[in-house]
């Protein structure tokens, strides 16, 4: 009997700040560099004294630390020639400090980077073959359900496009990962599902910054209304569960 597949850690982050998000349309990437499959993601950024943020890290640090043992002992399995050309685990941090880009000091903000794989090919089992196609499921600040495509996966032209600046809260996934070519080890930030707070869209200024509080956060247009059902395929049958958090 096949080996039930273990189930990731799911986590939720505090409200945190989206750079370059990318969470209605797929990313595929450039001719320099593709990304054949297309991927959602977001970087989200927190102060670090954030009490909220550090407790993130604080649940994360152990899966971090277990990752790069993990790869340290994957790593030793490697070729004596591959082990020297590539010198060592090469790991990347669980998150960034950033820096100011004239001072290059730090500014008192770390930034995480959160994706998800948008076509994802099966390879092994009965469903070897065939392609999951996944998307972030997205919610307003009321926990309602964001529709922003079709039963076939178009995006609707009314849609709400998120842009940089807007503040939400990020369901994720962690997982480990070492890269034999490479070296490179860590802990994957899996995105499933965004609550939006605050919305900036379309150029606009952000609610808090005409000076609007958060607590009502962003609620849109009513979309119960023009919602397909679920053909399996998206990500809300496949992470339920976290869904339920919002």
């Amino acid at each position: 009997m096949a080996e039930a597949k273990k189930k990731l850690p799911a986590f939720k982050t505090p409200r945190l700040v989206f750079k370059f998000p990318k969470l209605v349309e797929a990313d595929f990437g450039s001719n320099e560099y593709p990304k054949p499959d297309g991927e959602f993601s977001t970087k989200a950024i927190g102060k670090a004294s954030d009490p909220a943020v550090q407790k993130l890290i604080a649940q994360l640090q152990p899966l971090h630390d277990a990752a790069v043992a993990k790869a340290e002992e994957e790593f030793k399995k490697l070729k004596a020639e591959t082990r020297k050309k590539l010198g060592g685990v090469k790991v990347n941090d669980l998150y960034t400090e950033l820096l100011d880009q004239e001072t290059e000091e730090p500014t008192g903000e770390v930034e995480f980077k959160f994706a998800m794989k948008h076509r994802i090919e099966i390879k092994k089992g009965p469903k070897a073959g065939t392609t999951i196609i996944k998307y972030p499921a997205l919610f307003d600040a009321k926990g309602r359900p964001m529709v922003v495509r079709d039963r076939k996966g178009k995006v609707l032209p009314n849609a709400p496009q998120i842009w940089g600046g807007t503040v939400g809260i990020i369901a994720f996934e962690a997982s480990d990962y070492f890269i034999p070519g490479t070296g490179a080890a860590g802990l994957k930030l899996n995105l499933t599902a965004v609550q939006i707070i605050d919305l900036v869209s379309g150029g606009q200024r952000s609610a808090s910054s005409f000076g609007f509080g958060e607590e009502d956060g962003y609620e849109g247009e009513d979309y119960s209304g023009g919602a397909d059902e679920d053909d399996g395929d998206s990500e809300a049958s496949d992470d339920e569960d976290e869904n339920d958090d919002f």
